[in-house]
Protein backbone atom coordinates (compact mmCIF):
# COMPACT_ATOMS: atom_id res chain seq x y z
CA UNK A 1 0.00 0.00 0.00
CA UNK A 2 1.64 3.32 -1.04
CA UNK A 3 1.03 6.55 1.19
CA UNK A 4 -1.98 7.77 -1.27
CA UNK A 5 -4.15 4.84 -0.10
CA UNK A 6 -6.09 4.87 3.11
CA UNK A 7 -6.57 2.27 5.58
CA UNK A 8 -9.92 0.98 6.17
CA UNK A 9 -11.42 0.82 9.95
CA UNK A 10 -11.84 -2.43 9.96
CA UNK A 11 -8.34 -3.04 8.70
CA UNK A 12 -6.56 -0.93 11.24
CA UNK A 13 -8.35 -0.60 14.65
CA UNK A 14 -7.35 -4.71 15.51
CA UNK A 15 -3.72 -3.26 15.47
CA UNK A 16 -4.42 -0.86 17.98
CA UNK A 17 -4.25 -1.14 21.47
CA UNK A 18 -7.58 -0.59 23.42
CA UNK A 19 -5.97 2.08 25.61
CA UNK A 20 -4.95 3.76 22.40
CA UNK A 21 -9.05 3.49 20.72
CA UNK A 22 -10.35 4.92 24.12
CA UNK A 23 -7.88 7.73 24.07
CA UNK A 24 -8.70 8.44 21.02
CA UNK A 25 -12.59 7.96 20.98
CA UNK A 26 -12.34 10.25 24.24
CA UNK A 27 -10.76 13.18 22.40
CA UNK A 28 -12.96 12.76 19.71
CA UNK A 29 -16.47 12.69 21.78
CA UNK A 30 -14.48 16.19 23.38
CA UNK A 31 -14.55 17.78 20.41
CA UNK A 32 -17.98 16.58 18.94
CA UNK A 33 -19.37 17.96 22.27
CA UNK A 34 -17.89 20.93 22.19
CA UNK A 35 -19.09 21.39 18.50
CA UNK A 36 -22.65 20.80 19.62
CA UNK A 37 -22.06 23.26 22.77
CA UNK A 38 -20.71 25.98 20.45
CA UNK A 39 -21.89 25.40 17.06
CA UNK A 40 -19.88 25.89 13.70
CA UNK A 41 -19.63 24.74 10.34
CA UNK A 42 -18.53 20.92 9.08
CA UNK A 43 -15.39 23.09 7.92
CA UNK A 44 -14.82 24.21 11.46
CA UNK A 45 -15.48 20.72 12.84
CA UNK A 46 -12.96 19.21 10.90
CA UNK A 47 -10.32 21.65 10.44
CA UNK A 48 -10.22 23.70 13.82
CA UNK A 49 -11.66 21.58 16.05
CA UNK A 50 -10.03 18.26 14.91
CA UNK A 51 -7.25 20.17 13.15
CA UNK A 52 -7.04 18.27 10.07
CA UNK A 53 -5.96 19.46 6.45
CA UNK A 54 -7.91 19.44 3.24
CA UNK A 55 -7.05 16.06 2.72
CA UNK A 56 -9.64 14.83 5.31
CA UNK A 57 -12.41 16.85 3.68
CA UNK A 58 -14.33 13.59 1.94
CA UNK A 59 -13.13 10.66 3.42
CA UNK A 60 -15.29 12.68 7.09
CA UNK A 61 -17.93 14.25 5.37
CA UNK A 62 -21.18 12.03 5.75
CA UNK A 63 -20.89 11.82 9.44
CA UNK A 64 -18.82 14.73 9.69
CA UNK A 65 -21.77 16.50 7.75
CA UNK A 66 -24.67 14.86 10.15
CA UNK A 67 -22.45 15.95 13.20
CA UNK A 68 -22.28 19.70 12.49
CA UNK A 69 -25.62 20.09 10.90
CA UNK A 70 -27.75 18.01 13.83
CA UNK A 71 -26.34 19.14 16.92
CA UNK A 72 -27.48 22.48 18.79
CA UNK A 73 -27.55 21.32 22.45
CA UNK A 74 -28.89 24.93 23.47
CA UNK A 75 -31.91 23.95 21.73
CA UNK A 76 -32.51 20.67 22.82
CA UNK A 77 -32.06 22.27 26.76
CA UNK A 78 -34.72 24.98 25.38
CA UNK A 79 -37.27 22.09 24.17
CA UNK A 80 -36.94 19.95 27.36
CA UNK A 81 -37.48 23.02 29.59
CA UNK A 82 -40.88 23.36 27.70
CA UNK A 83 -41.82 19.56 28.26
CA UNK A 84 -41.00 19.99 31.79
CA UNK A 85 -42.87 23.13 32.11
CA UNK A 86 -46.08 21.64 30.66
CA UNK A 87 -45.81 17.97 31.26
CA UNK A 88 -45.66 17.24 27.99
CA UNK A 89 -44.93 13.21 28.86
CA UNK A 90 -45.44 12.24 24.83
CA UNK A 91 -42.40 13.24 24.72
CA UNK A 92 -39.79 12.35 27.15
CA UNK A 93 -38.71 9.08 25.18
CA UNK A 94 -37.43 10.87 22.25
CA UNK A 95 -35.66 13.86 24.41
CA UNK A 96 -34.21 11.13 26.69
CA UNK A 97 -36.48 11.75 29.78
CA UNK A 98 -37.07 9.15 32.77
CA UNK A 99 -39.79 7.12 31.54
CA UNK A 100 -41.54 7.02 35.14
CA UNK A 101 -44.40 8.66 34.98
CA UNK A 102 -44.53 12.21 36.99
CA UNK A 103 -40.52 12.48 36.58
CA UNK A 104 -39.05 14.78 33.93
CA UNK A 105 -35.23 14.35 34.68
CA UNK A 106 -33.04 13.22 32.20
CA UNK A 107 -32.77 9.54 31.70
CA UNK A 108 -29.51 8.24 32.61
CA UNK A 109 -29.69 4.66 33.21
CA UNK A 110 -31.33 1.89 31.19
CA UNK A 111 -32.03 -1.92 31.50
CA UNK A 112 -33.71 -4.38 28.89
CA UNK A 113 -37.24 -5.75 30.49
CA UNK A 114 -40.03 -8.35 29.22
CA UNK A 115 -42.01 -5.11 28.13
CA UNK A 116 -39.18 -3.02 26.35
CA UNK A 117 -36.04 -1.11 27.12
CA UNK A 118 -36.64 1.23 30.03
CA UNK A 119 -35.31 4.46 30.60
CA UNK A 120 -34.95 6.15 34.10
CA UNK A 121 -33.37 8.85 35.98
CA UNK A 122 -30.56 7.43 39.06
CA UNK A 123 -33.57 7.96 41.26
CA UNK A 124 -35.63 5.62 39.36
CA UNK A 125 -33.30 2.80 38.35
CA UNK A 126 -33.76 -0.52 38.98
CA UNK A 127 -31.61 -2.50 41.86
CA UNK A 128 -31.69 -6.10 41.48
CA UNK A 129 -31.14 -7.51 45.10
CA UNK A 130 -30.36 -10.67 44.10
Amino acid sequence: MNSKELFSLEDLLPEVSNEHKLAVTQWVFKHVVEQAREGGSYRYLIYDRLGFGPEAYVPLCNDGLTISNEFDISQMDEIKKIVREHEYSALKHILGMCDEHDCYKDASCGWPTDEGYRRTCHAHMKVDND
